[in-house]
């Protein structure tokens, strides 16, 4: 199932890769709770085809989960053409270009943002990833050091356009970075501007009031949900209404507190109980973020060995009732 922009004719949700958290169950209730597309986790190419373990792990996934994005970080133009034929006919509806991650190990690659500082290489990699047939899209950030390198990004960002790239993710902050600071959602106006394909945006959205103020300032095609769906698969079904024109549905705790109930019970009988467990924890640490006693809880969540803890744990939460 390949993907088109195009064929909604409405601004569109996607629910972002994120290491760590989007496996095939997150799929599954992020597509449930009706984001438009879902991607996997950050995949290795050197990994796929060198065929780890770990990594055909991260590629695999259910038909309820489609449409269904891959995307790959790599430095070798080389390896990338490989793993472009390997995933041709999986059924993957996009092939995602990181070009983004500031995490220190890929970037010790010369992989994910280092590749904002060597445009030569980024476009090679591009090209190679064509040969999946699939639409190629590209996530970026402003720049590695700071946004001042913002024109230099912008300037790649045109060259991948001309080279067929399906869509560019803008992330306004700098590798340096990371997540602090505030993203420049002014830098998402100057490329919907300047360039001819659809520009998704993404960089703090938490709520569907930050989406729909982006959405104002910028018109971008679609936007891009990732720490803001942790633990708040709702907030895709509020964001789609909002794109549909529809009143935007309220969801209390007690809703929230059951979606991770059914999550984590899906988790465990998808994976090993002790290692979905202790996965699980970091969703309910998002979970009890901002509500009263909420530092107790923390300290409880550490605790939580098995789907019981797991259920009396959320019963005792369920006892603070309130909309978020």
């Amino acid at each position: 199932m390949r993907f088109q922009l195009k064929t909604y004719g409405r601004k569109v949700v996607f629910s972002a890769p994120m290491a760590g958290y989007t496996n095939s169950i997150h799929r599954r209730f992020a597509r449930r709770f009706e984001a438009d597309l879902v991607f996997t986790e950050m995949i290795s190419a050197d990994g796929l085809v060198h065929s780890t373990k770990r990594t055909l792990e991260l590629i695999g996934f259910s038909p309820d989960e489609q449409p269904i994005g891959i995307q790959f970080f790599t430095a070798n133009p080389e390896i990338m053409c490989q793993a472009a034929r390997m995933i041709k006919n999986n059924g993957f509806a996009v092939l995602d270009l990181n070009f983004g991650c500031p995490v220190k190990k890929v970037i010790k690659r010369g992989a994910g943002s280092a590749l904002l500082q060597n445009h030569e290489l980024a476009l090679e990699i591009l090209s190679a990833a064509m040969e999946s047939g699939l639409p190629v899209s590209v996530k970026v950030r402003c720049g590695f050091e700071s946004c001042d390198e913002w024109e230099r990004t912008l300037e790649l960002l045109r060259k991948t356009e001309k080279l067929g790239v399906s869509f560019v993710t803008i992330h306004p902050r700098s590798a340096r970075q990371m997540y602090s600071g505030i993203s420049d959602w002014s830098l998402i106006v100057e490329a919907v501007n300047e360039l001819n394909i659809p520009v998704i945006g993404s960089g703090d959205l938490f709520s569907v009031n930050d989406v729909e103020k982006m959405v104002k300032m910028t018109d971008v095609a679609g936007v891009s949900i990732a720490r803001g769906a942790i633990a708040n698969f709702e907030i895709f079904t509020k964001i789609r209404a909002l794109f549909d024109n529809e009143p935007i549905p309220q969801f209390d705790t007690l809703h929230r507190i059951e979606t991770m109930r059914n999550f984590i019970a899906e988790e465990t009988k998808f994976y090993n109980e002790t290692i979905a467990i202790k996965w699980s924890r970091k969703f309910l640490v998002k979970l009890v973020k901002n509500i009263p006693n909420a530092s107790s809880f923390r300290k409880k969540i550490s605790h939580i060995s098995t789907f019981d803890d797991v259920n009396l744990f959320l019963d005792e939460v369920k006892k603070l009732n309130g909309t978020i």
